[in-house]
């Protein structure tokens, strides 16, 4: 039926147009007071509406076991964010609304309406989308990184690149500052948030983006965010791994078989050493980097203390802290529903493990799990398009990347050198061919 064709050109285009205007220009379009309206999130907010008909009318109403599943472990928190703003009203207007956004509005839009049309979409366009989307907000934040100290000023696209309300206050109100390099900011207009959003998307973008070079300079442009707690992140990203790979060693010690993993040794190494470099070049040295306040973050934790068991107070925003935030403002049974919300992908491994035997479903889980522990420093959960982009990801985990089952979608492994092709190969002396034992030894003319 020509309703139900894959690829259907009118699912191909909503997804080209949500993966540019939210991955490649998330903060593109203008300000009413102090909200930001984006592109992205009009056009999600305008389609959605329109899918739910379709969906109701045209496709069957079934959904998966570990869909309702993860909708019952966002439920407490969604209860719980309406009774607060029921009871004590909206202390913060903007942030209230944003929030309502992230934990309300968001999950039920991509799993609930947006779930179910994934068929109709190619799997590999949808990558290469995903692909370019964040190798251009790499580029362009590189390019940035460099302009600024040479020129003194950002290269800035209103309504694209930047939000319109921004326009020209970039470097004084979106705290960057870190010395004669400011913070990698891309299109995201903030170090931290590129970072924490990038880390959402760092596993799938390894899995998916064939380039060696290219997922190097991602991880080089997290790096030179010059944020704490996105260094945090990709060091946990490499470590992690490389730590569990140990542990299934501890009989073998002190003999190890790293095999690929020496390549995140490597990685480990090459990370350390970029960012103590831009420790002295933006002459900062340890001390940024061992501040005991972390920012102030940690101070931040006493919060914890002052919390009652449920909410007490008007809605407002989450400070960068957010597990010790969302227990001050939701109490401690809603810090339980927020945990809850956020880590539900790892309880529902209790009963689904499919996810584990499925590339892009466990790499989209990696990017959730590895954006709960930054999370714990600073989550930029206020922002978009932090939690749609981990919506997005817990849609890949709970149905994986279109055409997967279906074995059409390419996965990128890694690119193995062709040594026999290569230059250093012809510069290196051939080895002297042994003759066979039946064979008589060629002499050398040139002898």
């Amino acid at each position: 039926m020509r309703l139900f064709r894959h690829p259907h050109p009118v699912a191909m285009f909503t997804a080209w147009f949500l993966v540019v205007f939210n991955v490649l220009f998330p903060k593109g379009g203008f300000k009413v007071g102090f909200v930001p309206i984006t592109w992205g999130y009009v056009f999600l907010g305008l389609t959605a509406p329109v899918l739910l008909v379709y969906r109701l009318l045209a496709l069957p109403l079934r959904y998966r076991r570990n869909l309702y599943l993860a909708m019952l472990c966002m439920l407490p928190m969604q209860c719980i964010f309406i009774y607060t703003g029921l009871t004590f009203g909206l202390a913060d207007t903007g942030f209230a609304v944003g929030n309502a956004v992230n934990f309300i509005f968001l999950p039920w839009v991509v799993l609930g309406i947006y779930a179910p049309f994934l068929p109709l979409i190619d799997g590999n366009r949808l990558s290469r989308y995903f692909r370019w989307s964040i190798f251009l907000t790499v580029i362009w934040g590189i390019f940035l990184f460099v302009w600024h100290p040479l020129t003194g000023h950002f290269v800035e696209i209103p309504y694209f690149t930047v939000n319109a309300g921004d326009y020209g206050d970039l470097e004084y109100t979106k705290h960057i500052a870190r010395g004669l390099f400011l913070k990698l900011i891309s299109t995201y207009n903030n170090g931290n948030l590129y970072g924490v959003a990038m880390l959402i998307f760092l596993p799938l973008y390894e899995l998916l983006e064939a380039k060696v070079w290219r997922r190097r300079l991602l991880k080089l442009a997290l790096v030179l965010t010059l944020s704490r707690t996105v260094w945090v992140g990709i060091v946990l990203y490499e470590a992690l791994p490389l730590i569990t790979l140990l542990a299934r060693q501890a009989k073998t010690l002190p003999v190890l078989y790293l095999g690929d993993a020496k390549n995140r040794v490597l990685a480990l190494i090459a990370i350390s050493t970029i960012i103590f470099s831009s420790l002295v070049l933006n002459g900062s040295g340890l001390g940024f980097l061992l501040d005991p306040t972390a920012g102030g973050r940690l101070g931040q934790l006493n919060a914890i203390t002052e919390a009652d068991w449920l909410p007490v107070r008007g809605l407002q925003g989450l400070s960068e802290a957010t597990y010790s935030s969302a227990t001050f403002m939701y109490g401690y049974f809603g810090l339980i529903a927020f945990l809850l919300m956020m880590w539900g992908p790892m309880l529902l491994l209790l009963v689904d493990r499919s996810p584990l035997k499925s590339p892009t479903r466990l790499a989209a889980l990696k990017g959730i799990i590895l954006y709960c522990l930054v999370a714990t420093i600073d989550g930029g959960i206020n922002y978009l398009p932090v939690m749609l982009f981990f919506w997005f990801a817990y849609l890949i985990y709970l149905y994986g990347w279109p055409g997967e089952a279906e074995g059409t979608l390419v996965i990128a492994t890694p690119q193995k050198r062709r040594v026999k092709n290569s230059l250093w190969r012809r510069l290196l002396p051939r080895k002297p061919r042994v003759p066979k034992s039946n064979e008589e030894p060629q002499l050398n003319p040139a002898a």
